[in-house]
């Protein structure tokens, strides 16, 4: 069986321990959608062809040194041995989990720089955009869409763009340089993306910590909705 084959076959037989819930949307595009010459499956089964649980480590272009992390299991005894198997010993990760996952993950990895965010949906109907013609837009090598900002001196104001985009949904980000904060600038370059994603078919997904209050604000002013459901991220040393 060839290392694509593999891969298919054993995302057939993960992808019930999946949902269509919006809390899964990330840990869905990894482990069933992510690139599968850059994503390994390891599976632990409860009997022959049925998964009790399984971690994908992803390599992605949001950090070219820390694999993305995502799992699921059953229950903690199942998945804290797919974590101790599929997770190399001493290395570092990005992770994205469900919150009820912490006490799984911190067994066998030291977390870092983690937070529970909120995911934010925008339906079509909602959205109001703005229009920056200061906004460019570009695609990175990967061919996700990016829109940028740049001061007078050429220094990136601010930027946005797709973190992920599966077959339903998309991750809008946003980063906005210090000193130019509070001018509106985000909203207009999160707005472009949005616009994007919407185009394309998806769903556009804005993952934020409720506690970031401008973030928060930004998501909301361009109808982003709070779903009511969270994911729990940060970065992970394997113990």
């Amino acid at each position: 069986m060839t290392d694509a084959a593999l891969i298919a076959a054993q995302r057939k037989l993960i992808a019930p321990l999946l949902t269509t819930s919006l809390r899964d949307a990330v840990a869905h595009y990894f482990a069933l959608e992510h690139d599968p010459a850059r994503t390994q499956l390891t599976l632990i089964y409860e009997a022959p062809g049925q998964p009790a649980a399984f971690v994908a480590v992803c390599q992605t272009g949001i950090d070219l040194f820390r694999p993305m992390v995502v799992f699921r299991g059953k229950d903690e005894s199942a998945t804290l041995e797919a974590l101790r198997q599929g997770l190399q010993r001493p290395r570092a990760y990005l992770f994205s989990a469900l919150p009820e996952q912490r006490a799984a993950l911190t067994r066998v990895a030291e977390v870092h720089n983690d937070a529970v965010n909120a995911i934010f949906a925008l339906s079509p109907a909602d959205f109001r955009p703005v229009i920056n013609v200061l906004v460019q837009t570009t695609r990175t090598p990967e061919g996700l869409f990016r829109a940028t900002i740049r001061a007078s001196d050429g220094s990136l104001a601010a930027e946005a763009g797709i973190s992920w985009m599966s077959s339903r949904y998309a991750e809008v980000f946003v980063h906005v340089a210090e000193r130019f904060r509070g001018r509106g600038l985000g909203k207009s370059v999160v707005s472009a993306v949005s616009t994007h994603v919407l185009e394309a078919g998806r769903t556009p997904l804005y993952l934020t910590a409720l506690s970031n209050v401008a973030s928060v604000r930004l998501a909301e002013s361009l109808g982003y909705r709070n779903t009511g459901q969270e994911e729990w991220s940060g970065t992970c040393t394997v113990l």
